[in-house]
């Protein structure tokens, strides 16, 4: 009685997870119980799966993304500039402005960061014809309101920690002048303010803290290492090791606010190192 009880429990949690990925998913049965089961029944891992391939996971005709290149070339000319084979921003000619705004995808948002990257768009403010195209190809979208539909889920695409350190990653990139070994100070804080909005507690003080001080540029090596800090450190520093192999730039910020944390927390700070 108690394996039949077992049983009926665990298929009524099943029923609901399938019933919840269609709905985030807006796909049919089939695909759900195909893409939960590939990925041990765990609903988050599933949908950031799906929406990162969906052609691989997709097993409903009806749901089955058929994805037509030649729309996705027409849809690329209907923005490029006329003068180059690509869309971009420009005093005479605003085809990726247009293009944002017809998705609905706001370019100052994480999510136009987020599109920029599945895209792999290598220079900002433009994206070439083959970005477009193999972009679009793996999002299966082939049409304006296809992609207004997958730009609403984009925040899908980085829930997985894995996926957002990729993403995270992609941006130092993104953000730095073409041709250039670092990132500006300037472009660096307008990134951090979007990317790391809600996942860094000490992001506030980390911006004033880099802005007040005379560096000219941000390292790689910093940048990368700033998201284990943020993911890691708690805001009161308490598990901070100043014998960690931190960037020196990290290090000084530490020594910035250690003496500007509520009393609580420095003591809180201080009982721990002691």
């Amino acid at each position: 009685m108690m394996n039949f009880q077992s049983k009926k429990s665990g298929s009524v949690s099943k029923d609901r997870m399938i019933a919840k990925f269609m709905q985030l998913t807006a796909t049919g049965e089939k695909t759900a119980n195909f893409c939960l089961s590939v990925h041990g029944w765990k609903l988050d891992e599933a949908c950031d799966y799906y929406f990162s391939n969906p052609e691989k996971y997709a097993r409903d005709h009806k749901h089955q993304i058929l994805v037509d290149r030649k729309k996705i070339q027409h849809l690329f000319d209907r923005y490029r500039d006329p003068s180059s084979d690509v869309i971009s921003v420009d005093a005479n000619h605003d085809g990726l402005l247009r293009f944002f705004q017809e998705i609905q995808l706001d370019v100052y948002s994480v999510h136009a960061l987020i599109f920029s990257w599945r895209l792999g768009v290598a220079v900002q403010g433009q994206i070439t014809r083959e970005e477009f195209s193999n972009g679009l190809m793996a999002l299966g979208c082939d049409s304006v309101d296809k992609l207004k539909t997958r730009v609403s889920q984009l925040d899908n695409d980085i829930r997985q920690p894995a996926k957002f350190k990729e993403f995270y990653g992609y941006t130092f990139n993104f953000a730095k002048d073409t041709g250039a070994k670092n990132l500006g100070i300037e472009d660096a804080l307008r990134t951090w303010k979007v990317v790391l909005a809600g996942r860094f507690p000490l992001l506030d003080e980390w911006c004033t803290f880099v802005a007040q001080h005379d560096r000219r540029s941000i390292t790689r090596d910093t940048w990368n290492l700033l998201l284990d800090f943020a993911l890691t450190i708690n805001s009161d520093l308490a598990n901070y090791d100043d014998e960690g192999a931190w960037p020196i730039l990290i290090d000084e910020f530490v020594d910035w606010l250690r003496p500007r944390l509520p009393a609580t927390a420095t003591s809180t700070t201080s009982s721990s190192m002691s």
